[in-house]
């Protein structure tokens, strides 16, 4: 029987994680600066295009991001860790933000894929970050039951919808949340949203390391 509590918490957990680390902040404020001589039209179809290059993304690791580490050798408790220390140093870039305007230094002509895709909305934090939830999925499935395990699939693939959806609300309604949170403004929720990151990056690195813990003591032993 599915455990619709545990479903429940996961997603809902998955959903913020996605959300946060993907940083609708971040991506509009650069999307402020880089569109600036843009006319509304040109505005939209950038925002379009950027949210489909990063639903392929993200979706296409969602579903692969597995097998594609079987095929190469990787474990996922040393994905883990690597996405551990990959969100901490991000969370350190958000505690630490540049402007804008230095963001948006040197970026090329379709900002749509970069940088407003990759690396702001399906950034290597994003990429990761449902590569592991999607492992976590994998473990529920082996651990509890397999309807329990689709659910919390479910909730990663709303959170992902839900992230591209909160991102187009950001980027369509930029110069309003421009106007009403300025520079500090974006500062203070980054702040925070860095802090947030951090957690879970933390809690990402410490999963990985109890992954890997049962082969490293069998190795003690053997030797």
């Amino acid at each position: 029987m599915a455990d619709y509590a545990q479903a429940l918490t996961f997603s809902v957990g998955a959903i913020i994680a996605i959300i946060v680390i993907s940083n609708p902040i971040s991506t509009s404020a650069i999307f402020i600066a880089l569109t600036e001589k843009m006319s509304r039209k040109q505005k939209q179809d950038t925002i379009k295009k950027s949210l489909t290059y990063s639903a392929g993304i993200l979706i296409l690791f969602a579903l692969t991001g597995l097998l594609i580490f079987k095929i190469f050798g990787f474990t996922i408790g040393a994905f883990r860790i690597a996405g551990g220390v990959l969100l901490f140093t991000t969370a350190v870039g958000m505690l630490n933000p540049k402007t804008s305007q230095e963001e948006a230094t040197d970026v090329p002509d379709n900002i749509a894929l970069i940088p407003l895709s990759i690396p702001f909305t399906a950034g290597p934090g994003t990429i990761v970050t449902v590569v592991v939830l999607m492992s976590e999925v994998e473990d529920i499935m082996h651990s509890t039951d397999l309807f329990t395990g689709l659910l919390c699939a479910l909730g990663v693939f709303i959170g992902i919808a839900t992230c591209l959806g909160v991102t187009y609300v950001m980027l369509a309604k930029s110069d309003l949340i421009d106007g009403a949170l300025k520079e500090g403004g974006r500062r203070v929720v980054t702040t925070l949203m860095g802090l947030i990151v951090m957690a879970i990056a933390i809690q990402f690195f410490i999963n990985g390391i109890e992954d890997m813990l049962p082969d490293f003591m069998a190795i003690v032993s053997g030797s």
